[in-house]
Parts: C-alpha cells; structure tokens; sequence
C-alpha cells in the first residue's frame, strides 16, 4: 500500500536565500550521509509568461546526482540489498517572475533499489513577502511482489522519510544562516506537522 506525506511549513527567511541555501545545502551537519553532490546539467530557459506579456519569464533548470550512504535493514532479502549506497536524481527549476511570487521547484527519487523501494519527492519554495512557503510531497512504494514483505518495506520507508524530513529542514536553515549571518537566528515557526496517507 503506497504511503504518502504531505506537509506545509512558513521559512522564515527571504526567498533568495532559501533558493541560495538550498543549492549549497551540503554538507551539513544535519547530512553526515550525503558523499557527493555533481552537478551534471543547468541551463536557462525562455518560457512563456503565465500571463500575456512583454517578456519572456526566465527559468534556470538544473540537474544534480547526489550520493548517500545507507541501507535497507537485515530483515529484506540478502539478494535486494544490494550496494550499501544510494543515488538520488535532483531536477530543479527556478522561476523568475517581476509581476509574481518567485517559485523554486524541486523534483527528487532514488535510481537505485527502485524495486524494492522507491521514494519520491516534490518540494516547492514559494516567495510570500520577506519569507518563503515551503511545500512537500512525497510518496514512497515497493515493487516487491510478496505483499506483507511490500507493505513492511513501504512502512520501513515512511518512517525513515519522516524522520528525515526534519532533519533536512534544519539542514537547509543551517546553510542559509550560514551564506547569510546578518540573518541572525529569526523565530521559526513550530515544525510542520506531516500528514501521512495511504491510497
């Protein structure tokens, strides 16, 4: 059974330092399992306007491979453990707009252990005034055939995403606090509280 989360938060920080923390995230002392970050395409594209206008709105695409240790516990099958480590795909998209909030996409899955567990991620960065709206969802599922062993996994799965969640969020803060120190520390807003759900 696929397990979702969604979940809202309000940064407490200009938007461009969220993008800019965001992109300079790693290391982190939050994301001692982060090995490798590359960036393996980036270009700027010309788009249509989401209202008719004079000009172009222009979008910066980048791709980044990101490899994490990790791995599945002792109880799934030796031979779908597989390596110890795991690649992520990020594809991000950067709008920017002069008559609308300014919008960072985040797309994010693993390439690897696909069929025993695959893990998905959209986030959003939302400028709203001098902070930004942070927005995720996520969706985790196994192609494992034997269902009761699927349904573990995919629970094993959730639970570590939620527990990770957190952590990255204070990771991302880190970074920005740390390109931008005249920030200070401004009062975050309680942690955002993940609704799970299963379809």
């Amino acid at each position: 059974m696929v397990q979702t989360v969604a979940s809202d938060a309000q940064l407490a920080f200009p938007w461009r330092e969220c993008v800019q923390g965001f992109f300079l995230r790693y290391p982190n002392p939050q994301a001692s399992h982060v090995l490798s970050v590359d960036v393996v395409a980036r270009r700027i594209e010309e788009r249509a306007p989401p209202e008719p206008g004079p000009l172009p709105r222009l979008v910066l695409c980048t791709s980044r491979l990101i490899l994490k240790s990790g791995s599945l516990p002792s109880w799934v099958p030796r031979n779908s453990r597989q390596e110890p480590t795991s690649s992520q795909l990020e594809r991000s998209e950067v709008a920017q707009s002069a008559d609308a909030p300014r919008v960072m996409s985040i797309w994010t899955r693993n390439l690897d252990h696909t069929s025993v567990l695959a893990v998905t991620e959209a986030l959003t960065l939302r400028e709203d005034g001098a902070s930004t709206q942070m927005h995720i969802d996520a969706d985790v599922r196994s192609g494992v055939s034997f269902r009761l062993l699927r349904r573990r996994i995919e629970k094993f799965g959730h639970k570590r995403y939620l527990s990770h969640m957190e952590s990255s969020r204070h990771g991302l803060i880190w970074a920005i606090l740390r390109i931008a120190p005249h920030l200070v520390h401004p009062p975050q807003p309680p942690a955002p509280q993940p609704t799970p759900q299963r379809l």
